[in-house]
């Protein structure tokens, strides 16, 4: 964090970004951080899953209730009592992987018809993630690689052969094209333009500075620069959503790539690739299913300091921290 704070002060002032975006997310990060970095020793480990798991499934039975009742629905999709399916998604992936892991499938399959009701891509990502993560080994990524000319041969001729095919493709690449213009059709979506108009000035912003402009500034580049470039749809103008989402630069990756730049990456990298050991320790199921919460984060929601995310962070860290001190001294 102290790195952080060093690298906000010296682009902030080179940049002239004022301090306040700075501390606001320095303060937020250091109250709720340290909360939970004291909260989990106080406890075994395993109370903690037994009482997380467990508020999980009921939030799932609420989540039923309410869409069987049509409370709480968000646009048909359920819910439960969080405020966006994305957000309850999240939260729950971990103890959905542990019930399955854990073979308690009746309990697994509760929370997985929740992820199916909730309609939301993440979820559908995160259900993928589930099988897909225990099974990784550098033996199939490596036949991945082998079958990647075959895949882009593929795409080649079907591109080139098919009509309705070639049109699709390029349909979307005009469509990504708006990250490099910042122009966007009249007919573009809420979610899209809240994806892509972040995607702009993020790429923007770290075209023009590689090293960031420290942590907190996405907010102040997507008002005061990089929304003057952009030609947002009127119907957003009107309804002054032309800065959707500029908060929390809706993904947590988006934010930390355009706020520290190339370090911001790096970090992310380092960080994901140290984590991803932990399906080396078979015990350790639900730092596990944290991982992929860790993951699907990097897709959505960019806020630094939602108290679950310190919860999953120290919980797997002090996980992580026993297991290889057990392991030392066997």
């Amino acid at each position: 964090m102290s790195g952080v704070f060093v690298h906000a002060i010296i682009v902030n002032l080179i940049i002239g970004i004022p301090p306040n975006y700075m501390f606001s997310q320095i303060i937020g990060i250091t109250i709720i951080g340290t909360y939970y970095y004291n909260f989990i020793p106080l406890f075994d480990k395993e109370d903690i899953i037994k009482v997380y798991v467990k508020m999980c499934f009921y939030a799932a039975i609420i989540g039923y209730i309410f869409y069987f009742l049509n409370i709480n629905l968000n646009d048909g999709r359920l819910q439960s009592i969080f405020k966006e399916p994305a957000h309850y998604v999240i939260v729950v992936i971990p103890a959905c992987y542990y019930f399955m892991k854990q073979k308690q499938y009746a309990f697994f399959l509760t929370l997985f018809g929740t992820l199916i009701l909730s309609n939301s891509s993440l979820g559908y990502i995160g259900c993928a993630l589930m099988f897909i993560m225990p099974n990784i080994s550098l033996k199939r990524m490596v036949y991945l690689v082998c079958l990647l000319p075959i895949v882009f041969g593929s795409f080649y001729y079907i591109y080139n052969n098919y009509t309705f095919f070639k049109m699709r493709v390029e349909e979307t690449y005009e469509s990504l094209n708006v990250i490099n213009t910042g122009k966007f059709k009249e007919d573009t979506n809420l979610s899209s333009y809240a994806l892509i108009s972040n995607l702009f000035v993020a790429k923007n912003n770290i075209t023009e500075h590689p090293f960031g402009t420290g942590i907190g500034s996405h907010l102040y580049m997507h008002n005061k620069v990089y929304l003057k470039k952009m030609r947002p749809p009127e119907y957003l103008r009107v309804q002054h959503l032309q800065a959707i989402n500029a908060t929390d630069a809706n993904s947590l990756f988006t934010r930390i790539v355009s706020e520290m730049g190339v370090l911001g990456f790096l970090l992310v990298v380092v960080l994901m690739y140290k984590a991803s050991k932990i399906y080396s320790a078979e015990e350790l199921i639900m730092a596990q299913g944290i991982f992929i919460y860790f993951i699907l984060k990097l897709f959505r929601d960019g806020h630094y300091f939602p108290p679950e995310l310190y919860f999953f962070i120290w919980y797997f860290y002090y996980s992580f921290q026993d297991y290889n001190r057990k392991k030392e001294l066997a």
